[in-house]
């Protein structure tokens, strides 16, 4: 990475970050510096195509879903997204690829001198990635929300499409507490004269929420279809949702039938049931799943896939879960854990709202290590619960071959 870009990008990190802030109610009711922001930058975020997904899960596997139907109908197509695994430049692609360093350095000197001094971390960046996505000719953008979406900063945006993906307990520290009020926060994406769309399968409560609050702007909410689209063999089940809720919002877009013209089992997200190999010829498995559902899906397929082999699951959560109530609820939907499952529990990288590991360990009948470090055993090792853990590990000698990743949820 260019040293000027690393150097930038420090500057940024060093405002309010409310990714790493350990007060568990950290956030900022107010999308209003980021506006002012970016009515200074000429308003960048009015793109002639932008999409805006929010959701509690599958925001970046529908996103992948919408930017590659996209690119196949001749678009050039910038993604922003977060957090990121590895690499902070992860946040904004063009095309698939990492934007050029060059730009990055022209956008965020320009978002720094006309930044005053109010603007959070996530604010400079959105504001960085939007500017840069205009500069660089993107005919089209897919943006995800950071958090919630009422107050989030991507909330400046005048999308020709809004979508849900899913709404599940998460946050309730800022977005809470439960599901009505959740959804509300993320119905804060629909706006007047944009369509509003969500997946199917939402829990009843939360998509009474989400269609009052479109019709409050004026909008009718369209529910995409239970069923597949265009016969993907998608796993989790889940994914066969977004994929769904995808093509619907690419139909009204006109985009729909090089959509399905595409394999989806080709169209790949990193940290997303990702298989990889370690020197010894082991399997690792990644994947970002950290909510009730989606820790059900993920260890769902993982057993049923590798039902033959010895398997480790390896563990860090965020703080401001319930780890026994977490762990109550998977023994009720999965039913007791095999008896040739392993599980350790570890810290979620050096993020300062990561789970005491021994709480975690306690709750989940699992060995607790003090640092994420691979254990030299099973055969097959799920790496789960959080973002920040994938982050951190996935870059160890982990090997593509002999099968590469394809994507299954966010």
């Amino acid at each position: 990475m260019d040293l000027e870009l690393t150097r930038l990008f420090a500057e940024l990190a060093a405002r309010t970050d409310y990714e790493h802030c350990e007060r568990p109610r950290a956030s900022r009711l107010s999308n209003e510096p980021v506006a002012r922001l970016l009515e200074a930058l000429g308003r960048p975020q009015d793109q002639p195509i932008a999409l805006h997904v929010a959701g509690s899960k599958g925001k970046g596997s529908t996103a992948a879903f919408l930017a590659a139907g996209l690119r196949a109908a001749g678009h050039r197509v910038g993604v922003y997204s977060s957090p990121h695994l590895s690499d902070w430049r992860e946040r904004a692609t063009i095309n698939g690829d990492f934007a050029p360093d060059a730009s990055w350095i022209r956008s965020l000197n320009v978002v720094l001198a006309a930044c005053s001094g109010d603007e959070t971390f996530f604010d400079l960046l959105t504001a960085a990635a939007l500017h840069l996505f205009t500069a660089e000719g993107c005919t089209a953008t897919v943006i995800e929300v950071g958090l919630g979406g009422r107050y989030d900063s991507t909330r400046v945006l005048r999308p020709v499409a809004a979508l849900v993906t899913s709404i599940e307990r998460e946050h309730e520290g800022v977005l809470g507490p439960g599901l009505a009020q959740i959804a509300w926060n993320k119905a804060g994406i629909y706006v007047p004269g944009c369509p509003a769309f969500a997946a199917a399968g939402l829990p009843v409560e939360a998509a009474e929420v989400l269609r009052a609050e479109a019709i409050r702007v004026g909008e009718e909410l369209k529910i995409a279809p239970e069923q597949e689209a265009a016969g993907a063999k998608l796993e989790p089940a889940h994914q066969r949702r977004n994929h769904a809720l995808a093509a619907m919002v690419l139909d009204v877009l006109g985009c729909g039938g090089f959509f399905r013209s595409l394999d989806a089992n080709q169209i790949r997200l990193e940290g997303r049931f990702e298989e990889r190999w370690l020197p010894d010829g082991r399997r690792v498995v990644l994947d970002t799943a950290h909510s009730e559902n989606s820790l059900v899906a993920t260890l769902e397929l993982f057993r049923r896939r590798y039902h033959k082999e010895s398997r480790g699951v390896f563990l860090a959560l965020r703080d401001d879960k319930d780890p026994r109530e977490l762990a109550a609820a998977l023994r009720d939907r999965l039913g007791p854990r095999p008896q040739d499952e392993c599980w350790w529990t570890c810290p979620a990288g050096d993020h300062p709202r990561s789970a005491d590991p021994e709480s975690l360990a306690q709750a989940f009948n699992a060995q607790s290590l003090a640092t994420p470090s691979l254990p030299q055993s099973p055969n097959v090792l799920l790496v789960t619960g959080s973002t920040y853990l994938v982050g951190e590990l996935r870059p160890q000698p982990l090997a593509d071959e002999p099968v590469s990743a394809t994507i299954q949820d966010d």
